[in-house]
């Protein structure tokens, strides 16, 4: 019976490790370097894709002053020429969000991409 015993503590220990690696993957930060050029995001950037649970790092460029807006995390942030801008946040809400940026000087608000935050 000893034998018997020790295997279920090894297969305990391994199914342990593998409970603690897969957490640690899922926690791993995501950042995303976006750019907008003449207020629109290359196309390839415009869906942005993470895991609910995820902490995600969107890092913001652009030629031009403007203020974005998350919608659905409500996040606002004033991104200007020269400087990148950052918004962190922990994705708990799952669904679609757009981001736009704000209406200024006679600009009105224009969506530049979403945000995708898909369940576990």
């Amino acid at each position: 019976m000893r034998p018997i015993h020790g295997l279920g503590r090894i297969v305990g220990l391994i199914a342990m490790l593998l409970l603690l690696a897969s957490a640690s993957a899922a926690a791993e930060p995501r950042v995303v370097e976006l750019a907008i050029r003449d207020g629109v995001l290359p196309r390839e950037q415009r869906v942005i894709r993470v895991q609910q649970g995820d902490a995600v790092t969107l890092r913001w460029t652009t030629d031009r002053a403007l203020t974005l807006h998350l919608h659905g995390y409500d996040i606002e942030q004033r991104v200007v020429p020269g400087a990148t801008a950052t918004m962190s946040f922990t994705a708990r809400a799952t669904g679609r969000f757009a981001i736009e940026i704000h209406a200024s000087q006679g600009r009105r608000e224009t969506t530049v991409g979403y945000l995708e935050v898909h369940p576990r």
